[in-house]
C-alpha cells in the first residue's frame, strides 16, 4: 500500500491460566505462541507465572531464544 507505515510489535502482554487446561490443544497452543514470539523477537510481558498455560508459553519462548523477559507482579 502506498503511503502506509509499517508497525512492528515489539512487546506483548500475555495472560494465561496456571492450569494446563482439560484439552491437550490448550497447552500446545500456548507452547506454539511462545515459539512464534521467540521467532519474531517479540518480548513477552507476563506476570511471572511458570505453571500451566502461562508456563508453557514462557518456557517455550525461553527455550527458543535466550532473551530477557519482563514480569509484572
Amino acid at each position: 500500500m502506498a503511503g502506509s507505515s509499517s508497525h512492528h510489535i515489539r512487546n506483548i502482554c500475555v495472560f494465561c491460566g496456571s492450569s494446563p487446561g482439560k484439552e491437550k490443544e490448550f497447552l500446545e497452543s500456548a507452547n506454539h505462541l511462545g515459539q512464534v514470539l521467540a521467532e519474531r523477537k517479540i518480548h513477552l510481558v507476563y506476570g511471572g507465572g511458570s505453571l500451566g498455560l502461562m508456563g508453557g508459553c514462557v518456557n517455550s519462548c525461553i527455550f527458543r531464544r535466550q532473551s530477557s523477559f519482563e514480569g509484572c507482579p
